[in-house]
């Protein structure tokens, strides 16, 4: 312990030099100031109290809500404090939960350590009942009741409720149907595009069988590269269902069918033309999410044998922040390796939830064959590769293909830009393999000039003169292989069907 504090006063130490150029007013208090935690819970009532430490290089002072002690209240140099809080009491009743920040300050606006105090109490007590259209203006973290509101849609993570104007998303794990009319509690939030949501702590059936009346369902299907909406407003699209996504032919854009829950049973209406309804749940470029309220079958249109639009990796992309480089065009954006502990959704990684699916990975360098990590996540795709290290990907075993049939291969790829606008020279090739008979296919390069904004390449190749059966290994990958420089790309929306 005593060299983990000199570590922390010498660096507190050179930062205060560094800080001391910047300030023409020599003060006594320390010029850095750090504290051992950043937050610190109470119970609210019986609490004990808590000690942490305080590192600084000089005098330090506090600065402490009425409720909070913090005891020395000031100090020199490095020092363990103890803080305690009163009990959460109101008019002999547990009040509200209640949060606050304890200052540690020296002598600059920089030399400033907060820690946040959080204490329990009655979340409910003195709660507002609010309208659907009330809860929507509020702001994010007010605690809120909902009253007798009926449910319109439900998902795999919550249900909608609606009162005919207004449309709010329940997160919620609580077992609800359509038409149930319910009384929910819980956090009034929004997501990350700006639509307001409630974290539900209860959700209440008080009647079933309620008869919902939707209103007319705007039809996005000729604007679906340039429709969005500020709230969750019913809308209509007709395409063809591939995975979870409804393409729309001559669309740049698709919509996706976003946590549906099992009785949609999606799967079998691959490859049919189908007519799409629910409600908005924002745009994540190229895809405009909706959270389906009826899927209409409108007939087969292609016959899809697999399809792979590694929407299901959401809850993996999610805990560990996840970026999308492509469609922000931004080569920094976050991409956890797929087998990191980041990545792990109760206790499972996005590497082992592919392997279980059926997916194989290539990892190679220029001397292995069995490469470390080089595959990572994003929301929700793939990339492949880092410099010195290629890779690729096998697809799961693809059953049920009637012997004969001709297929095609699709996906969407595009190559990595290096710091300097260099684009990763990127070819790609599908290898088919039976047994020891092995055909490959070539798929041509980019063609992105130096600085090229990253955009999805849509790849087509007809697998002609092969057969595909339940044996067949049908793999991805650059023929850039076991190279020292860089050869990065990326992959989303893998599709084989039928031949027309």
């Amino acid at each position: 312990m005593k060299r983990i504090n000199y570590i922390i006063l010498s660096i507190l130490l050179v930062f205060a030099s560094l800080l001391q150029g910047c300030n023409d007013e020599e003060s006594e208090l320390s010029k850095a100031v750090l504290a051992s935690a950043g937050t610190l819970s109470f119970e609210a009532t019986g609490t004990s109290e808590k000690t942490i430490t305080v590192y600084a290089d000089a005098d330090w002072v506090t600065e402490v809500p009425e409720w909070v002690t913090v005891t020395p209240a000031s100090g020199t140099g490095t020092m363990d404090v103890t803080i305690t809080v009163t009990e959460n009491i109101r008019g002999g009743a547990v009040d509200n939960p209640r949060k606050a920040a304890v200052v540690f300050k020296g002598g600059t606006l920089a030399s400033r350590a907060e820690v946040i105090i959080f204490q329990d109490g009655d979340k409910y007590r003195d709660c507002k009942e609010y309208t659907l259209a009330e809860l929507a203006a509020l702001a994010n973290e007010t605690v809120v009741a909902v009253p007798q509101v009926i449910v319109s849609a439900v998902t795999a993570k919550g249900f909608i409720v609606s009162d005919g104007t207004v449309n709010i998303f329940m997160q919620s794990s609580s077992a609800v149907s359509v038409g149930d009319k319910v009384t929910v509690k819980g956090t009034k939030l929004s997501d990350t595009y700006s639509l307001p949501y409630v974290e539900c702590d209860e959700a209440n059936v008080n009647a079933t069988g309620s008869t919902v009346t939707y209103p007319a369902a705007t039809d996005i299907t000729d604007k679906v590269d340039t429709y969005t909406s500020t709230s969750r407003a019913l809308i209509r699209v007709s395409g063809i269902l591939n995975g979870n996504n409804v393409s729309v032919e001559g669309a740049n854009y698709s919509v996706a069918v976003t946590d549906a829950p099992e009785n949609f049973d999606l799967a079998p209406l691959n490859g049919h033309k189908v007519k799409a309804t629910g409600y908005f749940a924002g745009v994540a470029a190229p895809v405009i999410k909706l959270n389906a309220t009826a899927i209409e079958d409108l007939g087969v249109v292609e016959i899809i044998y697999f399809a792979e639009d590694f929407e299901w990796l959401k809850p993996w992309a999610e805990i560990s922040a996840a970026g999308q480089t492509v469609e922000t065009d931004n080569i920094s954006a976050t991409a956890p390796q797929i087998s990191a502990s980041s990545t792990a959704v109760d206790g499972i990684t996005a590497n082992d939830a592919l392997l279980q699916k059926g997916y194989q990975f290539l990892r190679v360098t220029p001397t292995s064959t069995d490469a470390g990590e080089c595959i990572y996540l994003q929301n929700n795709y793939l990339k492949f590769g880092k410099t010195g290290y290629q890779a690729g990907i096998v697809l799961p075993k693809i059953e049920d293909i009637p012997s004969g049939a001709t297929t095609v291969l699709l996906f969407d790829w595009c190559p990595m830009r290096q710091g300097s606008g260099t684009i990763d020279p990127v070819n790609l090739i599908v290898i088919v393999t039976n047994g020891s008979d092995e055909a490959t296919f070539e798929i041509p390069e980019s063609g992105f000039e130096s600085g090229h904004k990253l955009e999805w390449i849509r790849a087509e190749v007809a697998l002609t003169g092969v057969t595909i059966s339940n044996d067949t290994k049908i793999t991805i990958r650059q023929t850039n292989w076991q190279l020292k420089t860089a050869n990065r790309w990326f992959l989303d929306n893998i599709k084989l069907k039928k031949a027309n």
